[in-house]
């Protein structure tokens, strides 16, 4: 567990990892993390979404970048929309921020976010609360992880 923030609290020595990636490029996807950070002391995943960019296969197309930068960062879409996860739908709309292009082979990805709550319907009967990383900036940068590589972090010896 490198870089694992420590605090203490009420004698519990407080341990959590770093979110892993999301698990999808474009869409809704999954991150997770261990941390003992609850009333027992534990060691538990947690699970939150993600929404680093959309599936919209003409949205690079349409992304503007500046004249005489290499990249656009972030980005948002024209309207506000519901979310849709694993067939629920978000009841309230949301207009998220993404992370954009790099048109010099570097990778954008999330620089800092907020932790959101989002309540979804899935039928006439069901609902559930998902916790969502909301962004707030992106960062191109040269070291481009796969989102899948859970070891990504690792280095060689």
């Amino acid at each position: 567990f490198k870089n694992v923030p420590l605090v203490l609290k009420k004698k519990c020595l407080i341990q959590t990892t770093p979110w892993t990636p999301c698990s999808r490029t474009c869409g809704i996807g999954i991150s997770d993390r261990v941390t003992n950070g609850n009333s027992k002391c534990e060691m538990r995943k947690e699970k939150r979404l993600c929404y680093i960019q959309p599936c919209q296969a003409n949205f690079p197309k349409t992304l503007k970048i500046p004249k005489g930068k290499t990249c656009r960062p972030t980005f948002q879409l024209a309207k506000a929309e519901k979310l849709v996860f694993s067939g629920c739908t978000s009841r309230q709309i949301y207009k998220p921020m993404f992370c954009g292009i790099c048109l010099d082979k570097r990778c954008c990805i999330p620089n800092k976010s907020v932790m959101i709550t989002v309540q979804f319907d899935c039928s006439k009967e069901a609902s559930i609360k998902w916790k969502m990383m909301w962004i707030t900036s992106c960062v191109c940068q040269k070291i481009c992880n796969d989102p899948g590589d859970l070891f990504s972090e690792l280095r060689l010896l």
